[in-house]
């Protein structure tokens, strides 16, 4: 059994390697989730604390200034000289008495309104023993007084108001049974020169509006805010009662954060700008921890979740991702040799990996040297499909040549067919062509790219690539050193024939069919660079005319029109300019890529005639009614396609569209907005439309169309260009010009003074 689970784990390591990291990554979340919670909590409470104390900062400051508020109230009432007039003199008439006396009364009723609720004012009078307020008079208080609350405090206040000397201060007053009074005593007179005040000012200070209006939010109704007099007593107080027992202790402690009550608090302290006095703060903390600690309960079950659903995905995923490794495995130990040979062998599955990809490695270097055998008949094979025009996505041909080792980075492209005249045995003509193959790649400098293809045992195509302006050169000079060695230094006779510069890959297949042309002639020694004739260039001038229209018929489907296109064609470019056989080949073969262009055949087998490629069987015919005849076949096979295809609404509303323009072109308001409407269309729908089912966009396709017309006016008339672009759908000559040169970087003029001078 002991056995077994070993075997078991040894077999599955990588398994467990995958659930341990999941775990792990599951774990480390976690971990920094409670550290960010931790130093969350800290930081709340440090800035908790400083919330509170701004917020005692800002009861210390409305409070004291509502005290020194009172004491300025009474400095006025010291100050009233009503007031000050009639307590200083002493009268004997009790009926003046009285008067002066409602007098004081009515002044400080005009005061307390001036207060507010704040305080309630009285004056005592020394000299008639009298309390004074705006609402009534009491005589004889020494006898006692009972306007304050209970007696020991009306006695308690009766004293202060007897005994006080002093300008201006704050008195607390308390009784045995804790009832408190805070008041604000002041003198009558202001200054007094050593002889007794004749009055006191008493200011009874509501405790309750103190602090009103400064602390009404709930979160301050749970802590306790205090003013302490210098000794420690509590003058006022808002808040929980049940903390005020806790208040010696908060004050005594320079602690900020004090257990007070069983509970953890917050305790801010502020001095008062009043002498001695000062403000206390205790604030429960678990008010500011409430939303926290449910965050953190909320967060330890969503964590706890998560690990339990984290732990079931994981195991999910790692067999999930273990699946495609067990697998190899299988695989691995049915195919591999390594088992085979031991199958009872028992190993951990990159142990195994290892071994098997060095097995494989093994197996992929024998591979590689067969393939390197192999290469260059490859690379021949592909080079092939190039110079026989059989390549239909140049980028992706592209690819396949770099794969097989093959780099043409240039843009600039010459063939040249070598063939050795003298007849001889096999292995001497085999000897010739690698001589000449190694003399080439001696003489070629490091900005010219070759490659090379065996057309028969005494034939080779050189393919060079290259991109400088001395392309043209050192083809020359390299093609004419090899001929000149192999002539004076083996006594080997070459012909060598060399096509035109090309440009891009897409000439290759031209040039090699004009080299393979030449020499269908009588051979001769020596080297045969074959030019582009003047011929040639209307050739290709009547193909650019041919084309749109061309294209139109095939798109549409229309052989009668492209057969009958095809046949006035042959005759004005080909046979009534007496062309030689070659120039007609290289005119067919423009015809053909039209064709075979116009519209994207899906069925290779339409391409085709007599099962056969139609450019090899091309070049198998010997007079242009043979041509006419295989591309008449060409033409008819992909009309027929083209009608079969076209059953379809996206065809048929392209065909539609072709014919419209190819019809309406002349006409100036011919536009993208007009094209719509007429078919119903909205103009950004149109616009996507063509492009996707052209392959070119509105605009672009409509200026080919009238440049084309506009060139075969110029060629065929003597009309000025204001009636040409008149005739093509530009309403000036100058709107004309700017397109015709935008276009083909000529001017009208330019173009038909060249088309004139090439006899066209």
């Amino acid at each position: 059994m002991k056995r077994d689970l070993k075997t078991h784990f040894k077999e599955y390591e990588s398994f467990y390697k995958l659930m341990r990291s999941f775990l792990i990554m599951l774990i480390l979340p976690l971990l920094l989730v409670m550290v960010n919670y931790l130093y969350s909590h800290t930081l709340l409470r440090q800035e908790n604390l400083n919330y509170q104390d701004a917020v005692l900062e800002q009861v210390q400051l409305a409070t004291d200034e509502r005290l020194q508020g009172l004491q300025r109230h009474a400095l006025d009432l010291t100050n009233d000289a009503t007031i000050s007039q009639a307590l200083e003199k002493k009268l004997d008439s009790q009926e003046n008495i009285n008067y002066q006396l409602w007098q004081v009364s009515n002044q400080l009723k005009y005061y307390s309104a001036s207060a507010g609720s704040l305080c309630d004012t009285l004056l005592y009078s020394s000299s008639y023993d009298c309390l004074i307020s705006g609402s009534y008079i009491d005589f004889r208080v020494s006898a006692g007084i009972t306007r304050l609350g209970s007696e020991e405090m009306n006695r308690l206040v009766l004293e202060k108001l007897q005994n006080t000397r002093a300008y201006c201060q704050f008195q607390l007053v308390e009784t045995e049974t804790g009832e408190r009074k805070l008041l604000l005593l002041h003198t009558m007179p202001l200054w007094s020169t050593g002889r007794a005040p004749y009055g006191t000012i008493c200011l009874v200070i509501q405790e309750d509006a103190l602090f009103q209006g400064i602390l009404e939010t709930e979160e301050a109704k749970a802590g306790l805010y205090c003013l302490l007099s210098p000794e420690g007593e509590i003058a006022a107080w808002f808040g929980n009662e049940a903390l005020l027992p806790a208040v010696s202790e908060a004050d005594a402690s320079t602690e900020e954060f004090q257990t007070l009550n069983g509970s953890s608090h917050t305790v801010s302290h502020k001095a008062s700008v009043l002498n001695g006095w000062r403000y206390l703060s205790i604030q429960p903390e678990h008010t500011m921890v409430k939303k926290l600690t449910g965050a953190r309960n909320l967060s330890l079950l969503m964590l706890a979740l998560v690990l339990v659903a984290g732990t079931i995905i994981g195991v999910i995923l790692a067999r999930r991702n273990y699946m495609p490794l067990k697998q190899l495995m299988n695989e691995l130990r049915r195919q591999s040799m390594l088992f085979k040979a031991n199958p009872e062998e028992v190993t951990d599955e990159f142990s195994l990996i290892e071994r098997s990809m060095k097995e494989m490695s093994r197996s992929m270097s024998a591979l590689e040297n067969t393939l390197k055998e192999e290469m260059p008949r490859i690379q021949e094979s592909v080079l092939m499909q190039l110079f026989r025009n059989a390549v239909t996505d140049y980028p992706r041909f592209q690819n396949t040549l770099q794969r097989v080792g093959i780099l043409l980075p240039y843009d600039k492209f010459r063939v040249a067919l070598v063939k050795r005249l003298q007849e001889g045995e096999l292995d001497q003509q085999l000897i010739s062509m690698l001589m000449v193959k190694e003399r080439v790649i001696q003489l070629a400098p490091k900005s010219l790219v070759y490659a090379f293809a065996t057309v028969d045992d005494d034939s080779l195509i050189i393919l060079l690539n290259g991109g400088g302006d001395d392309f043209e050169t050192e083809t020359r000079r390299i093609l004419n050193t090899v001929a000149e060695d192999m002539r004076e230094s083996y006594d080997q006779m070459l012909w060598i024939s060399v096509s035109e510069v090309g440009c891009g890959m897409e000439s290759v297949s031209k040039a090699y069919y004009s080299v393979m042309q030449a020499h269908r002639q009588a051979p001769e020694g020596g080297v045969q660079y074959l030019e582009e004739s003047d011929e040639h260039c209307a050739i290709d001038k009547a193909l650019e005319s041919l084309a749109a229209q061309m294209q139109n018929y095939i798109a549409t489907g229309n052989e009668a029109g492209a057969l009958d296109l095809l046949h006035r064609s042959l005759e004005s470019e080909v046979r009534q300019k007496h062309a030689a056989l070659y120039e007609a080949q290289a005119y067919c073969i423009g015809v053909m890529n039209i064709v075979t262009g116009a519209y994207r055949v899906e069925d290779p087998e339409v391409l085709t005639v007599n099962g056969e490629a139609p450019l090899k069987q091309l070049f198998l015919q010997h007079n242009t009614f043979e041509m006419e005849t295989l591309l008449a076949e060409l033409i008819g096979k992909v009309c027929a396609y083209v009608r079969e295809n076209q059953q379809s609404p996206t065809a048929q509303l392209t065909a539609q569209m072709l014919d419209y323009l190819q019809q309406n072109f002349w006409d100036v308001d011919l536009t993208l907005t007009s094209v719509a409407d007429h078919f119903c269309l909205t103009p950004s729908y149109l616009s996507s439309f063509f492009k996707s089912n052209t392959g070119e966009t509105f605009l672009n396709y409509l200026t080919h169309l009238r440049m084309e017309k506009a060139k075969e006016l110029m060629r065929t008339t003597n009309e000025s260009i204001r009636d040409i672009s008149e005739k093509v759908g530009y309403a000036s000559a100058n709107t004309f010009t700017r397109a015709f040169k935008n276009t083909e970087h000529i001017t009208p003029s330019q173009y038909r003074e060249s088309s004139q001078g090439n006899g066209e």
